[in-house]
């Protein structure tokens, strides 16, 4: 892939499964209620892993991230 910030993003998602699967399968196991986290809130989790991993790319950079308001995704 070429574009960096897309393969960023493609990676956020995967990586933002991954953390809400294991935090399922951990929650399962430690607690006697299940609560799991909802699948809906995989793109949020993704959001913020991107916005993290662009700050620390640009630095100690002024970067503003518009608020996260699932339009995209209707």
């Amino acid at each position: 892939m070429q574009d960096t910030h897309k393969e960023l993003m493609f990676r956020s998602f995967k990586d933002a499964m991954d953390i809400v699967a294991d935090y399922n399968e951990w929650a399962d196991d430690a607690f006697d209620q299940q609560v799991p986290v909802p699948p809906q809130a995989v793109p949020q989790v993704a959001m913020a892993l991107y916005q993290s991993r662009m700050r620390e790319r640009m630095g100690s950079g002024d970067l503003d991230f518009p608020d996260f308001d699932g339009r995209m995704y209707d």
